[in-house]
């Protein structure tokens, strides 16, 4: 029964681990689509403010350049002319000319018989422009201007110049001014879109639009782009052509590895019971740096395994199967031989050097523990604090089995150090509870150093806890000369990781151990 169970787990795993990838796949096409619908309108948005900024600046240059005529030539063939000469240099106005009482008297490109009147005006920027929009001069049917005048001086520009930027006809670009006051459009606009509008970017969708608006630097006018919600569906479509297959793919590739973690399940029990018998298993060693002098102080024995086929296991998969079927205890029996035998030189040439081994929480709440401690010290020929016990958050599920055994051996001179502190559950429950002398911070904190992260904030977190509990800190995955700098400069003592180097067997660590701490005993050593 219990291996029927077993495998209908592994088929609805199996089952899960290729729908989650296609529906994942589903989710991005939907968000590259949306992704891409927001980048076109926000560039067209930003593309029309950029025109809008460049014709303010024109009208105001020219403006400026016609205040300098005497208003008492206004319309005469040289002011005209003069005119002309300005505009010639301002591409994105059509003319200039002169107003008087809301009445336009001439201008450079048409030649008005009597002046026309423009009636009120549309708006009045906050620069003292005052604009009629949409205006049709005679002998020109059809076409139609905007005119910006200030003190009788005006600038024409066709309201389509600004909008002359949208490739695709379907989307729908509105310029207004700060009052909400029509400038220019082109195609659909609804007065609602503006509802819940406070000057600030805005992106929503209605029943038939996807709809951005962006106000101008001054605030002064903002622009609204929107597209019909049948180019975002198109846009998805074209997203999901790229992303379902490979969804697909990963999602029969995954289904694949759950088969095979599922035959491999079956029977990995048995084969951690052979290696065991066979001692399959190895150590290498992750050299432990002291960042003030950069002095090697010590090294946590890795475990590691390869199968007689020359295939590796991770820890990460064998150690939890070998806890689960009650041969952890073995494991680190094994862990401890190995220690002994091969630290034997390193430990007789550098008295004061520590190794870590790791423990499980069976190993902490045994009493037999103990014991192979003493055995391992007297094996090496060391003392006491040579050995550096760490425990996981995972090894320390029962205090009151737990602490009896750690007190015991903090007692006889051992140092105690919580590893990947931060990642489980009952971190800050377990400071209270134990007596430690190290605290091992994650290497998913210290990777998230010198970046302005939820992980890095907590790192910095963790080390002021760690002074105030007056622990002493070994930073884990150290990788980067920027994280070891910071790491020094927040007052961490100690760090592993590759930037001094990886696990390594013994003889490599000896010989690592002589010539680090040989020159570390000059002038300091960069990492």
């Amino acid at each position: 029964m219990d291996r029927k169970r077993v495998v209908l787990g592994f088929f609805a795993l199996g089952c899960m681990a290729f729908m989650l990838p296609v529906a994942l796949s589903i989710v991005l096409s939907r968000h590259e689509g949306l992704s891409q619908a927001q980048t076109r309108l926000d560039e067209l948005s930003t593309d029309v403010l950029r025109r809008s900024k460049i014709t303010r600046l024109q009208i105001d240059t020219a403006i400026a350049a016609m205040e300098r005529i005497p208003i008492a030539e206004a319309c005469t063939d040289a002011s005209l002319q003069r005119m002309r000469e300005v505009v010639a240099d301002l591409n994105y106005l059509q003319g200039l000319g002169y107003l008087r009482d809301g009445k336009l008297l001439c201008t450079t490109f048409v030649q008005l018989a009597a002046p026309l009147e423009l009636g009120p005006p549309h708006r009045v920027t906050l620069s003292g422009i005052f604009s009629w929009s949409a205006q049709e001069l005679p002998g020109m049917p059809g076409a139609r201007f905007n005119i910006n005048s200030r003190n009788g001086h005006a600038a024409l520009i066709s309201p389509s110049l600004v909008l002359d930027t949208l490739p695709d006809p379907s989307v729908s670009l509105v310029h207004l001014d700060r009052n909400g006051v029509l400038v220019r459009s082109r195609g659909v606009y609804r007065r609602e879109w503006l509802a819940g509008y406070s000057g600030k970017v805005r992106t929503f969708s209605d029943d038939a639009y996807f709809v951005t608006i962006h106000p101008a630097d001054n605030l002064d006018t903002e622009v609204i782009a929107a597209m019909p919600l049948t180019g975002v569906d198109a846009l998805v479509r074209s997203a999901a052509l790229r992303f379902v297959p490979v969804g697909l793919i990963l999602g029969g590739v995954l289904a694949g590895l759950v088969a095979w973690a599922a035959r491999h399940h079956v029977s990995l029990k048995a084969h951690l019971r052979r290696a065991l018998r066979r001692r399959e298993f190895f150590l290498l060693y992750q050299p432990v740096i002291e960042l003030r002098t950069r002095r090697c102080v010590g090294a946590e024995a890795l475990i590691r395994w390869k199968r007689p086929s020359g295939k590796p296991i991770g820890p990460a998969v064998f150690i939890p199967e070998a806890e689960k079927h009650g041969l952890i205890q073995h494991v680190t029996a094994q862990v401890m031989d190995m220690v002994a035998e091969e630290s034997k030189a390193l430990i007789q040439r550098h008295p004061e050097i520590h190794i870590a081994i790791n423990f499980s929480a069976d190993d902490l709440h045994s009493d037999q523990t103990e014991a192979r401690l003493r055995a391992l010290v007297a094996a090496t020929g060391g003392a006491s604090h040579n050995i550096v016990i760490e425990a996981t958050e995972r090894g320390l599920i029962a205090p009151d089995k737990a602490q009896g055994v750690l007190m015991s051996m903090r007692a006889k001179g051992f140092k105690v150090a919580i590893d990947d502190f931060g990642t489980g559950n009952s971190s800050l429950s377990y400071l209270a509870t134990y007596d430690l002398d190290y605290l091992k911070i994650d290497k998913s904190f210290i990777d998230a150093l010198g970046r302005d992260t939820p992980g890095s904030r907590v790192a910095f977190h963790i080390v002021e806890m760690a002074k105030t509990l007056r622990l002493q800190m070994v930073a884990e995955g150290v990788e980067t000369q920027e994280q070891h700098d910071i790491l020094a400069e927040r007052g961490v003592q100690f760090a592993q990781g590759w930037l001094y180097a990886k696990p390594m067997p013994m003889e490599a660590l000896l010989a690592f151990v002589g010539g680090r701490n040989d020159d570390a005993a000059g002038d300091p050593l960069p990492a």
